[in-house]
């Protein structure tokens, strides 16, 4: 027996194949799933007045109805979200191990618990966004022009500077776990990088900052579903005995 087939790493039965087309298709569309929704979210979160408005626009504002938004966005939207991420780390480690069998536990952890990091600050952001909202259109409440400004500029805050830091970590282990299970190419590697090194190096609280995230998991879902074609396209091995 030689040493290949004593620890099981031997050529692929065909049944390994499917579990890779699986794993391949089910991670390509959860994180363009993800990617839709956040960004979605993201638009109507948005919509908040700024810091800058005066008293009277942000009175307007809670006044016109469009607070809304910022509540189906908060309690709808973004939830859903969160789901379909935590839903996409798991099947990106699934994705990894059916693909090579090999597997670097230290990082595929720090890259889970960034992920889970990233999203408990993405509902907490939310949460500070939506919490004028609610009290208006739930609770019947006035609207303190201070505490409409400090919510937002609030939620930047939690998802812009702390939140982006975690995704950061989570493209650099993603792009490096997939780049050692030889499974994404070496561009995508150092152009996540970059990335990465954006959203944790960048001083700013402006939203466009946020937007590169789920941009690069739409590039990521991307090349897995160009994988999956390729994996269609490979001869099936034979496995009867010579």
């Amino acid at each position: 027996m030689d040493e290949d087939a004593r620890y099981g790493h031997g050529d692929p039965a065909p049944n390994d194949d499917l579990a890779r087309r699986h794993a391949t298709r089910l991670t390509s569309l959860l994180g363009i799933a993800f990617a839709l929704l956040f960004l979605t979210a993201l638009a109507l979160l948005t919509r908040t007045p700024s810091a800058r408005s005066t008293d009277q626009e942000l009175m307007a504002f809670y006044a016109s109805g469009e607070q809304r938004w910022i509540l189906i966005s908060g309690l709808y939207v973004l939830p859903f979200a969160a789901v379909a991420f935590l839903w996409f780390i798991a099947s990106l480690r699934q994705w990894v191990e059916v693909s090579t069998r090999q597997l670097d536990h230290l990082l595929a952890t720090v890259q889970m618990l960034s992920g889970v990091g990233f999203i408990t600050l993405a509902f907490a952001a939310a949460g500070a966004t939506t919490i004028v909202a609610s009290s208006v259109e739930l609770a019947n409440l006035p609207v303190d022009p201070t505490v409409a400004r400090q919510f937002p500029l609030y939620s930047r805050t939690l998802l812009i500077i702390f939140g982006m830091r975690m995704a950061a970590i989570f493209v650099t282990t993603t792009a490096k776990l997939g780049h050692e299970a030889q499974l994404l190419p070496r561009w995508f590697l150092f152009g996540s990088y970059g990335v990465a090194a954006a959203l944790f190096l960048v001083p700013t609280l402006s939203v466009w900052l946020v937007v590169v995230f789920p941009l690069w998991v739409l590039a990521l879902s991307g090349i897995i579903w160009f994988h999956e074609r390729s994996i269609a396209q490979e001869p099936t091995v034979s496995t009867s005995p010579h």
